[in-house]
């Protein structure tokens, strides 16, 4: 099952947390490795077993070592299918500088891959429904700041598929704003428009503001000549971090 050019470092596991495939990005940061507890902190092996039970989308905060740095806090998420697992590593850290970063980076990963290209030829489509799956995790920027990075193409299931799952993360994680951010995203639909503003109105009633970043041209096209509310609209993901932090 190729993963080899996901946009995040991505791990395929089996439940023991042997490694069977690594994406060309974790393997930078990571180099080779056997098992996942080969890079896990002393201090986050309490939480490896979570991993086995965790929700689509959900993501736990775990303490890594990479072939530069050791003990650098990830948001790692997994799903599973048929005892194997796509597990992703998002790095995050204390400070806004750090933040940006990162987020960055992964946004320069996402931009280099047709993600269209990616599901024809390396994923079957029950195996892209999976990577459907990971898409807007939601990441813990403060504890009241969550960044969501949307990636692909937004239409109706992919936005369908993460609706419940980011309205109770968010929920759970009691936060008081939230950054959609659209640097990932190479397509809209007009079904996937219709999904969205959906679960921005279901942010808004839970209590939350919602802020858009990265709003590229073909994207503004579409919205341009539609009387829809989308939140704050913030040029950029470096000036939103900048207001929010």
């Amino acid at each position: 099952m190729p993963i080899y050019n996901m946009p995040f470092p991505t791990l395929l596991i089996d439940p023991a947390f042997e490694v069977l495939e690594m994406s060309n990005s974790a393997r930078q940061l990571f180099g080779d490795i056997h098992y996942f507890s080969d890079i896990l902190d002393e201090g986050s092996f309490t939480k490896q077993q979570r991993l086995l039970s965790i929700s689509p989308g959900a993501t736990i905060e775990m303490a890594l070592d990479t072939l530069d740095e050791k003990h650098v806090l990830f948001a790692i998420g997994i799903v599973w299918e048929k005892e194997k697992g796509f597990l992703q590593c998002f790095e995050i850290g204390p400070k806004m500088e750090r933040i940006l970063h990162q987020v960055l980076e992964h946004q320069d990963r996402l931009a280099s891959i047709d993600f269209e290209l990616l599901a024809q030829k390396e994923l079957a489509e029950t195996q892209l429904t999976k990577i459907k799956e990971l898409s807007a995790p939601v990441i813990l920027l403060t504890k009241n700041v969550a960044f969501v990075p949307l990636f692909g193409v937004i239409d109706h299931d992919m936005i369908h598929q993460t609706k419940s799952r980011l309205s109770q993360e968010l929920y759970d994680q009691q936060v008081v704003s939230i950054i959609f951010d659209f640097n990932g995203v190479h397509e809209i639909t007009e079904s996937g428009v219709r999904e969205l503003l959906d679960v921005i109105e279901i942010v808004r009633v839970m209590g939350l503001v919602p802020y858009i970043t990265g709003i590229k041209p073909q994207h503004a096209k579409l919205l341009a000549n539609r009387d829809l509310d989308l939140g704050t609209v913030i040029p950029s993901l470096q000036e939103a971090l900048r207001i929010l932090m």
